[in-house]
């Protein structure tokens, strides 16, 4: 525990255990070009939730807090109102305008929404350090972190995602536009990917096929399973009914009539990755679009590097899977009195 200035108990994230990081410069002599320089990466150290999900670490006001990382959340940092809460710092409320073309918007009309927002005496994330910030706030139904790291901070840089390893790896490669980026394995399939040129949306998708049909598809640390909309499933020909389905409980806050399928996909690949083996979950969700999210599940079996210059998304399996340990974590702790 540790005592605040203002009279605040925090329990830090606590979890059985942490992969170590090694960082060989030796790895990349292999396998780039002399003309390639990677630099020196920046490595954020990663922990999981129960439901593997992971964490790395921010502070707030200079209190180290667990943050959620994102990449398929649209802002770059959401805070928590349960935490700042219990830290004190007030949230404040504001109107504002949605725009049919906003991400965070996906009613595909206008509307007025009630936005909150906190301002923060500093913040810091991995490198980034700013100073009287101010950032959106929501509710979250789960209060074991205090930020939601999103897409807007994960992808200012290229990212390698190794959630086997237990880390994240940024990336700033100078004279590497036509190199093989994914240095641990020359035999990584590269697919190319979509970016929104107006960079109204910092998110990256590409391209999956299930049963020979193309579905548009993003990558989610931050989602447990795997999942499709449900009438984008049957599109590609996977329904309840399909082989193996099983039914299982809704997402929390969800309703009994709203169930989750879990489905067996006999045949799914991402450009010439062949993946075996693979449960997609199909729920009823509005305003989802047809988007195939794989998640902590799938980015257990795969690393990933994704190279912004290059568009693309290099796609490595794992061949030797690590245990993955998961851990309790502990949340802010309520006001002292």
């Amino acid at each position: 525990m540790i005592p605040l200035s203002r009279a605040v108990s925090v329990c830090l994230v606590r979890y059985t255990a942490c992969a170590s990081l090694v960082f060989s410069s030796a790895a990349y002599a292999q396998a780039l070009s002399p003309d390639c320089d990677m630099g020196e990466p920046a490595t954020l150290p990663l922990k999981w939730t129960d439901d593997m999900r992971p964490i790395g670490e921010a502070m707030i006001n200079g209190v180290p807090v667990p943050a959620m990382i994102s990449t398929a959340a649209v802002d770059s940092a959401v805070l928590n109102k349960k935490v700042l809460d219990r830290l004190g710092i007030p949230v404040r409320t504001s109107q504002s305008v949605m725009f049919p073309e906003n991400p965070r918007n996906p009613t595909g009309s206008y509307s007025v929404q009630d936005v909150s927002f906190a301002v923060l005496d500093d913040f810091s994330f991995g490198a980034a350090k700013r100073k009287d910030v101010m950032y959106r706030v929501e509710d979250f139904m789960d209060d074991t972190f205090a930020v939601r790291i999103g897409a807007g901070n994960l992808l200012y840089a290229d990212l390698e995602i190794a959630l086997d390893a237990g880390y994240l790896k940024f990336f700033k490669p100078k004279g590497c536009f036509r190199a093989h980026l994914a240095y641990w394995d020359p035999k990584a399939v590269a697919v190319t990917t979509t970016w929104d040129l107006l960079k109204r949306d910092p998110r990256v998708l590409f391209t999956a096929h299930i049963g020979g049909k193309n579905v548009s598809a993003l990558l989610s640390t931050a989602t447990p399973q795997s999942y499709l909309p449900k009438a984008t499933a049957e599109r590609l020909g996977l329904t309840p009914a399909s082989p193996g389905a099983e039914r299982e409980d809704p997402l929390p806050g969800h309703g009994p009539n709203q169930p989750v399928w879990k489905v067996p996909v006999a045949s799914m690949s991402i450009g010439a990755l062949d993946i075996k083996d693979f449960d997609l979950r199909l729920m009823d969700l509005p305003h989802s679009g047809e988007i195939l999210v794989l998640g902590a599940d799938f980015l257990h079996r795969y690393r990933v590097y994704i190279a912004s210059a290059q568009k693309k998304i290099y796609f490595s399996p794992i061949r030797t899977p690590q245990t993955v340990r998961r851990g309790s974590v502990e949340v802010i702790g309520a006001p002292a009195h």
